[in-house]
C-alpha cells in the first residue's frame, strides 16, 4: 500500500505543496495555488525539481523516509512544512527534541556503512573458497626468445620508511572518516533545522500548516 506524505508552505501570497507517493516508486509532485508545476519519478536520496515558480529539494533517508522539502530561495533555503502526524514530522520532531541522540544515530549508520560491506565481502570470500574447483587441462605454451636487453644504470635513491604510527592511522582512517563525517553532518542537520525554525516563526509558520 503506498503512503503520500505532503508538504505545505505558504509564500509571498502563494500556497506550494508537495507531494511524494513513498514505496517502490516514489512519484514527485510540485504544486503552486493548486497548478502542477513539476513533477519527477525518483528513488534518489536527492531529488531537485525545477519550475517556473523557482526550484525546490527534496531530501529521504537512506531507508527511503521522507526528511524535507526545501524551497532554494537561498543559500539555507526555505523549508516546507509537513502535515501534522507524517512520517517527515515525526523526522523533524525527533531531530528537535533529540539532537545528541539524533547525531549518534546518524553516527552509527555511518558505522554500519563500513562494517557491513566489510562483513558482506569477507563471507563472500570464505564461501567462494570454501567451492570445489574444476581440474583444468594444462596447455602447452610457445617458448619465446628472450631479447638480450643492455643493462642501464639506475641512480641510488635514499631508503625511507613511513612511521609506525602514520602507517596505523591510514591504517584505520578509511574506516573512521565516514563515522567522523556522519556526526558533522548531523550537527549541521541540526544547526540548519534551528534556523528553519526560525525563518518560520519569522514569517508565521501557523498560516502554512493545514488543518489536519
Amino acid at each position: 500500500m503506498t503512503s503520500t506524505q505532503v508538504w505545505r508552505l505558504d509564500v509571498a501570497g502563494h500556497a506550494h505543496r508537495v507531494e511524494a507517493d513513498l514505496g517502490t516508486s516514489r512519484r514527485l509532485r510540485w504544486y503552486v495555488d493548486d497548478g502542477l508545476v513539476a513533477e519527477k519519478k525518483s528513488m534518489s536520496e536527492k531529488v531537485g525539481l525545477e519550475s517556473p515558480a523557482g526550484r525546490l529539494r527534496l531530501r529521504f533517508g537512506t531507508l527511503g523516509g521522507p526528511q524535507r522539502a526545501t524551497l532554494l530561495d537561498d543559500a539555507d533555503g526555505l523549508d516546507l512544512v509537513p502535515d501534522p502526524g507524517s512520517p517527515a514530522a515525526r523526522y523533524e520532531d525527533k531531530v528537535r527534541a533529540h539532537p545528541d541522540r539524533y547525531s549518534a544515530i546518524q553516527a552509527v549508520a555511518g558505522a554500519a556503512r563500513v562494517v557491513i560491506p566489510i562483513v558482506l565481502t569477507t563471507l563472500l570470500a570464505r564461501f567462494a573458497l570454501s567451492l570445489p574447483l574444476p581440474d583444468l587441462p594444462s596447455l602447452p605454451l610457445p617458448s619465446l626468445p628472450s631479447p638480450d636487453l643492455p643493462s642501464l644504470p639506475l641512480p641510488s635513491l635514499p631508503s625511507w620508511s613511513m612511521p609506525g604510527w602514520v602507517e596505523r592511522v591510514l591504517g584505520v582512517a578509511h574506516y573512521i572518516w565516514p563515522v567522523v563525517l556522519a556526526f558533522v553532518l548531523a550537527r549541521a542537520e541540526i544547526r540548519r533545522r534551528r534556523r528553519q525554525d526560525e525563518k518560520r516563526e519569522q514569517g508565521g509558520d501557523d498560516s502554512s500548516r493545514a488543518d489536519a
